[in-house]
């Protein structure tokens, strides 16, 4: 319970300040715990860091698979998944910048992450060719590609909000590879999306 605890209140401060910014004293004062209770847990700062990567890994794969189960399409799932993803607090600027710098491993290690999330999006992009939402023509390797390149977006710092860019690319992005089938739904999805801010 301790150690989901520190991941926990780690990940919320690594996202809003960075990571050199968090010190051992800083989580463990947040927590009402001793820096020694930290270090029963987790070798160092790195070990925590990688540990709230993980969780968060595991939380998003859990949260795709949720949303496909309970979707009733393919598109549908999708949609519900980029919708999920605007609400979802990202990590300043700050915090990749730190990553780079600093931890490589950690950086190679949500890389490799990226990876399996790649072994993911290709079984929905198989299942969605397979019920006919996506072009059965579509190249699944170079789309992946796509997706990697749209990912580094969480990592740019810039001015407007990288949440909405990323919604707006992956939706038009979606359209694109859908059938006339895939299509009707997602032009839908704007225009429901459209009526709603108004």
């Amino acid at each position: 319970m301790i150690k989901e605890r520190i991941i926990q209140q780690a990940t919320y401060f690594f996202i809003r300040d960075g990571i050199k910014n968090v010190s051992m004293d800083d989580l463990a004062s947040s927590l009402g715990i001793s820096k020694r209770t930290i270090y029963m847990n987790f070798k160092d700062k790195e070990d925590i860091l990688k540990q709230c990567i993980l969780a968060s890994q595991e939380k998003i794969e859990r949260s795709i698979h949720e949303i496909i189960d309970q979707s009733e399409n393919i598109i549908d799932g999708c949609l519900q998944i980029i919708g999920h993803y605007k609400n979802i607090q990202l990590p300043s600027g700050r915090f990749w910048d730190d990553i780079y710098k600093y931890y490589p491993a950690i950086y190679q290690f949500i890389l490799d992450g990226m990876g399996k999330n790649n072994t993911c999006l290709k079984e929905l992009l198989e299942k969605g060719i397979q019920d006919n939402y996506f072009r059965e023509n579509l190249n699944i390797d170079e789309t992946l590609n796509y997706y990697v390149i749209i990912s580094n977006i969480y990592s740019l710092r810039i001015s407007f909000s990288r949440t909405d860019l990323i919604s707006n690319i992956m939706v038009n992005m979606l359209r694109g590879i859908s059938t006339y089938k895939g299509i009707e739904i997602i032009d839908k999805y704007i225009d429901n999306i459209a009526h709603s801010n108004n």
